[in-house]
């Protein structure tokens, strides 16, 4: 599936343009009130391919829309429409209890969008008609709700697809303000969330565009052209999440104790595999007694979160909660992240030995290495190999006992030292004498 975001437009001026993509032929334009509209049926043009993906465009409008003065002078907009924008002004306490019923309801292009949600805005508006005189509204609302309400809705889209949207395209041609700018940090911010959800098919990654048309002025003619460019997002084997963040959480999901113990236990136990890997400490994973999630587990609670803080931001459209929005998508990417990593374990079959026997050194060689491999993790592999020298002849099995006491030890300190200046001596197969 194929998403296409762009802000949507109730302005005096809207009428329908001529569009085509950059560098095709003149007589290739089609018809469209908004540029991504136009993608849409440019790309449905190209069903015949059998592998053309479903096409949705999801349109964001900012809750403040209906209070454009000017829209009343319109002849572009029918008398239907204006009478509603004329009555959320003589009851705005109504229009706010559910903003959504005006933009689903005879709003311009609506049979068009595939869907659309309606975002905060930030500012004072004055609105008002003839004798009712002029009155303001301020919404109370902080730019980091916006680009959080925008990242939430790619992921709940994303994950309802169970992963298989394949493009993602942001339409900048409305104009440059917050809302466009808001677009593009969320983009980044699902870029690296897929970035680091995806390691053992790189290939379910989505690809990220982003778009724009030439200038449109009111009455023109011309066909408008538009651009497309590929977006690019490199991460690396890195926590988005570090001990100290867990603290935080108590800011944000502070109504629901058992909730906020629940992600604080997950968010730990990533942190711990993500250290064992991180640290060359591998035995970790094959230990018994080491607790690592299930991904369906992880999965229920990463949609769990996303619902929480959707539901959290959108209780009202007249202010905002105004979250920490770095800590919430610093909680949604590690989630996605321990997720990758299962992945991984998974594929390279990296499990809890039986208990009473131990595993075998050439198993954790072999599987800790193609581990290491879809990670990037190439210096580790180097460490991995020296420190399994040090025991041919030695051993052929590692004890189960000792493999919880060394990896165990090793982990505590890695989190005791933190502050520490001093660098710690390691070898985590074989510290013991022989």
């Amino acid at each position: 599936m194929r998403l296409i975001y762009q802000l949507g437009r109730l302005d005096a001026n809207m009428e329908s343009q001529k569009f085509k993509i950059a560098g095709d032929a003149d007589e290739n334009y089609i018809e469209s009130e908004l540029s991504s509209l136009f993608l849409k049926k440019y790309f449905e043009n190209r069903k015949g391919n059998e592998m053309e993906s479903e096409t949705k465009v999801i349109l964001l409008y900012p809750v403040s829309l209906p209070f454009n003065t000017t829209l009343l002078r319109s002849t572009k907009l029918d008398e239907k429409l204006k009478e509603e924008i004329v009555n959320i002004w003589r009851n705005e306490d109504e229009y706010f209890k559910n903003p959504y019923e005006f933009f689903g309801n005879n709003f311009p292009y609506g049979k068009e969008k595939d869907d659309f949600i309606v975002i905060h805005s930030i500012g004072k508006y004055p609105y008002g008609k003839g004798e009712e005189g002029t009155k303001e509204i301020r919404f109370d609302t902080v730019y980091g709700d916006i680009v959080l309400e925008i990242f939430l809705d790619m992921l709940k889209r994303y994950l309802k697809e169970n992963n298989l949207i394949s493009e993602v395209y942001i339409d900048i041609s409305s104009g440059h303000n917050i809302y466009i700018s808001a677009m593009l940090e969320a983009l980044r911010h699902f870029a690296t969330f897929t970035n680091l959800r995806h390691w053992v098919d790189k290939r379910k990654r989505p690809k990220l565009f982003i778009t724009i048309c030439d200038p449109i002025l009111p009455g023109s003619q011309n066909i408008h052209q538009v651009y497309r460019e590929e977006q690019r997002f490199v991460v690396f084997f890195e926590s988005p999440l570090r001990l100290n963040d867990l603290k935080k959480i108590e800011k944000i999901f502070f109504n629901n104790d058992e909730f906020k113990k629940d992600v604080k236990d997950v968010l730990e136990r990533f942190l711990l595999t993500f250290s064992a890997i991180k640290n060359n400490v591998p035995l970790y994973l094959f230990d018994a007694y080491s607790f690592i999630d299930k991904s369906d587990e992880v999965s229920k609670m990463l949609s769990n979160v996303v619902e929480y803080l959707h539901n959290k931001i959108t209780e009202s459209y007249r202010y905002s909660p105004k979250l920490d929005k770095s800590i919430c998508i610093r909680i949604i990417n590690a989630l996605g992240f321990y997720l990758g990593i299962i992945d991984v374990m998974n594929y390279s079959k990296i499990s809890p030995y039986e208990p009473k026997k131990g595993i075998l050194i050439k198993d954790v060689k072999d599987k800790v290495i193609e581990m290491y491999n879809k990670f990037g993790l190439t210096n580790n592999i180097d460490i991995l190999e020296v420190e399994l020298h040090k025991l041919r002849g030695l051993y052929k099995k590692i004890d189960p006992k000792w493999i919880r006491e060394r990896c165990n030890n090793y982990l505590e300190k890695i989190k005791n030292e933190k502050d520490s200046k001093d660098r710690m001596q390691r070898n985590f197969f074989l510290t013991l004498s022989v």
